[in-house]
């Protein structure tokens, strides 16, 4: 943001300047008249006006939508946001280049998880194409979010030969109780082959937990440590519909770790990643966790733990910055009632709850 003063002999004259210089998005922040300095001067009245301005740089413009919601690193962030919070509620709207109005729909959304600079951009576009059709704009921006949320929906299975999947992510996210949940759609509703393995060799319980759900659901559970076995677990499940792989849940500070299970994942082929976060987590741990996983490749995110999320703008935040779509939405520990796919209206409904 840039903040300049400018002096003239009349208000007219000083807001040409401030127009000429800084443009008609400029903000006024303040205005104050100027009187002489010397005592002698016989008349106690104004002979100068003053006016602060500031304007917000501009980014250039992009014809994409989805591109221009795109989130860099933010620069100057402490400046800004303390010259934003001493404005009005009305300058702020104007600062954001919304409507005072919408105001009240943008703070519900930052107050919801909703990254700032994302919820005034969506509420930019959805002022755009209302500006004929008062009140119907939270309808527009929900609208809006909905169709910028990457989904494609549950795992789809191949015509021929066992469609395998793993899940990756950190420890206490519910890797495992989620592939039961999965495993037991699956096999019980769906009526499909299903096989668990467990790579999870590092925590101590973790293929017990994996075998006592494979027992209730009559299911094989096997386990590998090594790229040879996890091949020849394959092999022998060839007649399945689906392999379902637990991971080890590692700190997002293990950097090796995704290039093991890159070269066991390597031997099999056509391994499909799904990222396991917890919404109950801090959103640099997505991104934290997000980035140690990068070089094994992640084909869709799955959130867990919804029964204890606050808020849940950083759903939002973290599918449309990296553009992952979403797939499983679980909550609870009820095995499996509790799983759903994710789909775009339950996103929007947890964010305007």
């Amino acid at each position: 943001m840039r903040i300049k003063k400018f002096t003239a002999n009349n208000y007219a004259d000083a807001l040409e300047q401030v127009k000429n210089e800084l443009g008609d998005d400029a903000l006024i922040m303040n205005t104050r008249s100027i009187k002489p300095d010397s005592p002698l001067s016989s008349r106690n009245v104004a002979t100068k006006v003053e006016i602060t301005a500031a304007v917000e740089f501009k980014e250039p413009v992009v014809s994409n939508f989805e591109e221009e919601l795109h989130l860099d690193e933010e620069e100057g962030l402490d400046i800004k946001s303390l010259i934003f919070n001493l404005l009005s509620e009305n300058s702020q709207a104007q600062t954001l280049g919304l409507r005072p109005n919408q105001f009240k729909l943008y703070s519900h959304l930052v107050e919801n998880g909703l990254d700032e600079r994302l919820a005034s951009k969506i509420l930019v576009k959805a002022k755009a194409e209302t500006d004929t059709k008062p009140g119907k704009e939270k309808i527009r921006v929900m609208d809006i979010m909905q169709k910028i949320i990457p989904f494609e929906g549950g795992i789809n299975l191949k015509r021929e030969g066992p469609k395998i999947v793993a899940f990756v992510g950190p420890t206490g996210v519910g890797k495992t109780t989620t592939i039961a949940k999965i495993a037991a759609d699956y096999a019980i509703r769906k009526n499909k082959k299903v096989a668990l393995v467990s790579l999870d060799t590092y925590r101590l319980g973790a293929v017990n937990q994996l075998e006592i759900y494979g027992d209730i659901m009559q299911l094989p559970v096997e386990m590998a440590e090594r790229s040879e076995e996890l091949r020849e677990i394959v092999k022998r499940h060839s007649d399945k519909d689906l392999v379902l792989i637990d991971t080890t849940g590692r700190s997002h500070r293990d950097e090796d770790y995704s290039r093991q299970l890159k070269e066991i994942f390597s031997v099999v082929g056509g391994v499909e990643t799904h990222l396991v976060l917890s919404v109950a987590a801090q959103e640099k741990q997505f991104t934290s966790t997000y980035q140690q996983f990068l070089p094994l490749g992640v084909d869709r995110v799955l959130f867990t733990k919804l029964d204890e999320g606050l808020s849940f703008g950083s759903i939002f935040n973290f599918s449309v910055r990296n553009r992952i779509p979403l797939s499983y939405f679980t909550m609870g520990q009820n095995v499996p009632e509790d799983l759903e796919i994710a789909a775009p209206d339950k996103v929007i409904s947890l964010i305007f709850n």
